[in-house]
């Protein structure tokens, strides 16, 4: 598995994010991020399937890193504003940072089950180490106490996400051989 010449090229991806098409997309993604993020499974009070962050790995693989960036980042803050939570930078960054290391692994590259797992990898270390550190900040929980639950928490949603990810990344592939020929 490498990463695409194209996923390096960050000012290409800048400047490609500028044309109304690429902004659109991104509208519709940040949108498609807010409704997906209300249709969390849950499956006992610590754990629940959450599959709002496919957006930002949709935009990852449309846009590249720039636009996983950006989608993830406002996708955050815009959920937040529609659904009345308390705003923290921390998550947004942590949203933002998925969509641009997702963008990284698929931006021009075949979808493998390896990328699959590479980006349920990087969503799994993130919600561990970033969103545990956020909570702290938060709410002063203790460290210890976050990382023991949050760890059995996102193992086991890691499994869950794995083939999740795969299935939706396989399934958006084909819609964009259709809908957008040119990008291949």
């Amino acid at each position: 598995m490498s990463i695409s010449k194209e996923a390096l090229d960050f000012k290409g991806q800048l400047e490609q994010l500028k044309k109304v098409p690429n902004l659109c997309i991104c509208g519709f993604l940040i949108s498609l991020y807010v409704v997906l993020s209300l249709c969390n499974i849950v499956l006992s009070d610590t754990l629940e399937i959450r599959i709002g962050f496919l957006a930002f790995i949709a935009a990852g693989m449309i846009g590249g890193p720039v636009m996983g960036f950006t989608v993830g980042f406002l996708g955050d803050m815009v959920n937040c504003l529609v659904r009345g939570f308390m705003y923290f930078p921390g998550f947004s960054f942590s949203y933002a940072l998925l969509g641009a290391l997702c963008g990284l692994i698929l931006y021009r590259s075949r979808i493998t089950k390896l990328r699959a797992v590479a980006c349920s990898f990087v969503e799994y270390i993130i919600s561990i180490t970033l969103s545990s550190a956020w909570l702290y900040l938060m709410y002063g929980t203790p460290l210890q106490v976050l990382f023991t639950t949050r760890l059995i928490k996102c193992t086991l949603n890691f499994f869950v996400n794995m083939v999740i990810v795969y299935v939706f990344l396989e399934a958006l592939q084909r819609i964009l051989r259709v809908a957008l020929p040119s990008r291949k």
